[in-house]
């Protein structure tokens, strides 16, 4: 009965945000479903209808607590890409500006105040520590975003290519992302410590392996596979050469990748130039030319192999030369 309750409320919470913030994804209107997923879980998991009343009213509170930290994860993955959107496609409209900043907002000062609340009134105890680290976990978001946003915005006003923001955007991200997997462990620790010693059960056990595949063994993966995919894609750049003030001039054109002006660039093997931090992205999709699709980057045999064929080509057409004088 609650878990419908809280379905239908936070089902019309869910649209009102949307429409405050100015979403339109049907993704951002399904509140109230996780919501009541969610909650049932807990509700499983902490076998909350089998406590005694007292006990149970305690056990529902602090379930509340998780579900409502919970919720200010589902309102930040529906304002980020919001602001992500909007400092790249330079709309000036202060509204659609102000709502997804005043969200932020208010995703940093309440769950400050809700700490402050909690550890006013509670002992310290394994569901405290996981409440604070889930609302932690939410500000250092916001805190990413808001920073990811602002750089974005300066890169939409400037009149020049930012060859370096490629750079700040990777480092912001893997930072926020490293503290998000640090994270993941601490809650993965407090659910073992609770099961260990507090209350176990299948349930629960089964919800931390799969914390443990999702939340930190695939999240360590994928940044494993981004980090070595951009170490390889800025040593393929670093190969290439520079191109020279003549051959700018004699290209005389934009990067073909993001169309803004040429004032340096990197030569490609089939002779094609683009700004480096342009190659660099587009070789994390893929490792051909954009224009011509030949290999950006050849390893050391098969740049031998080319050479000696070249070679080769050259010997016999001067002998064919040689005859036919």
């Amino acid at each position: 009965g609650v878990t419908s309750v809280i379905s239908y409320v936070a089902h019309y919470m869910g649209i009102a945000l949307a429409a405050f913030v100015g979403s339109s994804s049907d993704e951002d209107k399904n509140m109230g479903t996780v919501s009541a997923i969610l909650f049932f879980i807990l509700a499983l998991q902490t076998g909350l209808t089998g406590l005694d009343p007292g006990k149970r009213l305690t056990r529902l509170n602090r379930n509340f607590c998780l579900l409502c930290t919970a919720i200010l994860h589902f309102i930040h993955g529906m304002v980020n890409p919001l602001l992500m959107n909007l400092s790249a496609s330079r709309n000036t409209s202060i509204t659609k500006h102000g709502r997804p900043l005043i969200t932020c907002l208010f995703l940093v000062v309440f769950p400050t105040w809700f700490l402050m609340y909690l550890w006013s009134y509670n002992t310290v105890s394994t569901w405290l520590l996981a409440v604070t680290a889930f609302s932690v976990e939410i500000m250092v978001k916001v805190f990413i975003t808001l920073l990811l946003y602002t750089l974005f915005m300066i890169d939409a006003y400037r009149d020049t290519f930012w060859e370096g923001l490629d750079d700040y955007v990777y480092y912001i991200k893997s930072t926020g992302n490293t503290i998000e997997f640090l994270f993941g462990i601490f809650v993965f620790c407090n659910g073992a410590w609770i099961m260990l010693f507090e209350s176990g059960g299948t349930i629960r056990a089964t919800m931390m392996c799969i914390h443990a595949y999702f939340n930190i063994w695939m999240q360590a993966k994928e940044g494993w596979k981004v980090f070595i995919n951009r170490r390889t894609a800025v040593n393929k750049i670093n190969s290439l050469p520079e191109a020279t003030p003549e051959q700018l001039q004699e290209h005389n054109d934009v990067c073909a990748i993001c169309y803004q002006d040429l004032t340096n660039a990197r030569v490609t093997h089939c002779k094609h130039l683009f700004h480096g931090v342009c190659l660099r992205k587009w070789l994390y999709v893929q490792d051909v030319c954009p224009l011509c699709h030949n290999k950006i980057y050849a390893d050391q045999t098969t740049s031998e192999a080319t050479d000696d064929d070249n070679a080769e080509q050259e010997i016999n057409g001067n002998v064919n030369h040689l005859h036919q004088e």
